[in-house]
């Protein structure tokens, strides 16, 4: 293989670019604040700096991937669309009525959740569909034109279509939509059935409806960006990354934006499994930690995957990585709320203003200007010395919160780090819980631009004692969008007894048909693919099902094993003598994406010279505060460790792209791969 391949990622402070090669698996990293104004400029700017650094031409990329959060911001910040719904005629309140749950039950300050749709834009059309897809009452186009006129009329700029059992038969969204587009063509339109067609009509409904909302500022983003590669004279196709952790077509991206919601994050996790692979390694946790927000996740043997993740005040009712994400990151603002408590986030001071330090505007203390007042940062450590921070600005920044407090500068910036490092544990306890697993067996992978600078203060709170830091840590996000695979996730609702083994499979045989179909729109042969199938089942008679997953074609006669041992797992006991109900059949569709070198990884350190003996020179040596006393830390640069020589902390590490903070209670070294790894000292 020969060119380059380019992965980005658009954070919410910082666009990050990776530039691999091909033929020699280099690795340049390239970082620019994002422009939240146009995310695309900031995009291109990266792009044609990674370039220009690299010394190459835009001809000579061969793959492009992409990543963002932009759609997960915009439901969170209510930044979408004016948007309208038509749904079945009496079932008009679905989105307000919800599951009839209050997101904290027993406060009584617990306010139900505002529906990105209210119910002045949502319209009922004449229509009925039965449970098993037969039609009760036949689709009226009258009425589906005079719901979608007064929607207009109203100023809506897109349309979300869900009808009731649609994922049963979709025939009566397929036609509205028709109706509706040729009567105003330049509408954003998506219908349940294309975005994700799987029973419970709450979660199916919200699904497109978040679609619909972030629909039209995705897709110009999406064209626009392709268009401005174009320009550049980037000619491969540009892929976008899922949530589930592979990647898709820009038009399915456009088209279905709502799949593209963790992008970013689910990026990250998957490069971090890649080069864990190569070490051996098969449990681990991940922290994500960059200027807006810190996110979590298991991986043993593989990442664990979700089907009731959360956006904001959402549920998320699709295929993803199965990501923990609180507000917790290096731009996080601290504050105190009225009863005078210290709080840290989930407010972002974000690209702009940013933290304090940047110099940009900001007046509120973040996490970033802790770490300055503190001394696990310096003043030059950004960028390689690009981005120059101010320690007087991020004093007074902090001193100004601290007075509120009755804290010196350097005791509120200690409180910040304290309350950031709480917040992350909090969330941590819980999700180790969930997923039934001993932390004590496991490894934190800390990347993210603050991830590494971070991850010891969690490794101490949390009782973990080994840590792997990669190598380029700050971009694993934009790098896991260059070399995570291709794949698309297909549903369908079955509502059977597991012992109708005929009809499950020929419903498996119609998924791997809809499968091959979408492989051959990419330009790519099915043969070539891995179908991995899965079901969601319960015993009969229960309110709550599993996930299971079924492997490539496994027989149908080994799935009630597969979810009797799941079933045990999870909950300790399960009953032999109970049927089996199989709620959903799902599959997924994988095309390998390869290393760029045959059997190399990128993520590995490129060859050199022989390392040579001795312990590396320390560039300076700071006082760093560390619960609450100034202890003396050796500051190293990452390109002068050397592998095998074991260092002891409290020590600095700098590189471009992150500042690694290794705390007194461990020592670390560099391994053959160029990975930092860490383990608490005996």
């Amino acid at each position: 293989m020969s060119g380059w391949r380019i992965g980005v990622d658009v954070g919410g402070t910082f666009t990050d670019c990776a530039l691999v090669s091909e033929g020699d698996g280099r690795l340049i990293v390239h970082k620019v604040p994002t422009t939240p104004e146009d995310p695309v400029q900031g995009v291109l700017l990266g792009v044609r700096e990674s370039l220009d650094d690299a010394g190459v031409e835009p001809g000579e990329i061969t793959y492009f991937g992409a990543g963002t959060t932009l759609a997960l911001n915009t439901v969170i910040q209510r930044a979408g669309v004016d948007t309208g719904l038509l749904i079945t005629r009496g079932y008009r309140d679905v989105l307000e009525i919800r599951r009839t749950r209050l997101p904290d039950a027993p406060s009584y300050d617990a306010a139900r959740p505002v529906p990105l749709v209210r119910r002045a834009r949502v319209r009922e059309v004449s229509e009925r569909m039965m449970a098993d897809g037969t039609v009760l009452r036949p689709l009226e186009p009258d009425s589906v034109i005079a719901a979608a006129g007064e929607l207009v009329e109203a100023g809506v700029e897109a349309i979300a279509i869900c009808f009731l059992h649609s994922y049963s038969n979709p025939e009566h969204e397929r036609r509205a939509r028709e109706i509706v587009s040729g009567q105003w063509p330049d509408l954003y339109l998506c219908t349940s059935e294309e975005t994700w067609p799987q029973q419970r009509e709450y979660e199916r409904t919200l699904i497109a409806v978040m679609n619909a909302y972030t629909g039209p500022a995705m897709e110009s983003y999406y064209l626009r960006l392709e268009e401005g590669l174009r320009r550049m004279g980037v000619g491969c196709p540009l892929l976008v990354t899922q949530s589930n952790g592979g990647t898709m077509s820009v038009l399915d991206a456009a088209r279905i934006p709502v799949r593209t919601m963790l992008s970013g994050p689910a990026s990250g996790v998957m490069a971090a499994v890649k080069e864990a692979r190569e070490e051996g390694m098969e449990r681990f946790f991940t922290l994500d930690m960059g200027g807006t927000s810190a996110d979590m996740a298991v991986v043993d043997g593989m990442p664990r995957f979700s089907s009731e993740s959360a956006i904001g005040e959402f549920p998320l009712f699709m295929p993803t990585i199965a990501i923990n994400t609180l507000g917790a990151g290096g731009g996080s603002i601290a504050w105190v709320d009225d009863q005078g408590v210290l709080k840290v986030g989930p407010r972002s001071a974000g690209a702009r203003p940013g933290p304090a330090c940047y110099g940009y505007g900001g007046e509120e203390a973040t996490v970033t200007d802790a770490y300055l007042v503190s001394g696990i940062v310096g003043p030059g450590d950004f960028l390689g010395g690009k981005m120059v921070l101010s320690p007087r600005l991020a004093e007074e920044a902090v001193a100004s919160l601290g007075g509120r407090l009755g804290l010196a500068a350097a005791e509120a910036a200690e409180a910040i780090i304290r309350i950031a490092t709480a917040n992350m544990y909090a969330e941590f306890l819980p999700m180790i819980a969930r997923y039934g697993v001993d932390h004590r067996d496991f490894t934190l992978v800390p990347y993210g631009g603050a991830g590494p600078t971070h991850a010891f203060f969690l490794a101490e709170e949390a009782g973990l004692s080994h840590l792997l830091i990669p190598r380029p840590p700050g971009a694993m996000c934009a790098l896991g969008a260059a070399l995570t695979d291709l794949q698309m996730d297909f549903v369908r609702s079955v509502r059977k007894n597991l012992s109708e083994r005929r009809a499950l499979e020929e419903v498996f045989e119609g998924l791997e048909t809809e499968a091959a179909g979408w492989l051959t729109a990419q330009g790519i042969s099915p043969e070539t693919a891995t179908l991995e199938r899965s079901a969601d089942m319960r015993f009969e008679g229960q309110s709550f099902d599993l996930t299971v997953e079924l492997g490539s074609g496994a027989a149908s006669d080994s799935y009630g094993d597969a979810f009797r041992q799941r079933y045990k797992q999870v909950y300790g006991y399960q009953d032999e003598g109970c049927p089996i109900e199989v709620l959903q059949l799902r599959l997924l569709a994988k095309v390998r994406n390869p290393l760029p070198i045959p059997g190399g990884n990128p993520l590995a350190a490129a060859p050199g010279a022989p390392p040579q003996a001795g312990a590396p020179t320390p560039v300076e040596e700071r006082r760093v505060l560390y619960r609450g006393e100034r202890v003396a830390a050796k500051v190293y640069r990452r390109s002068d460790l050397l592998p095998g020589v074991r260092l002891r902390g409290p020590a600095v590490v700098t590189q471009y792209d992150t500042t690694i903070f290794i705390t007194p209670r461990f020592e670390f070294w560099v391994d053959a791969r160029g990975n930092i790894r860490a383990e608490a000292k005996s």
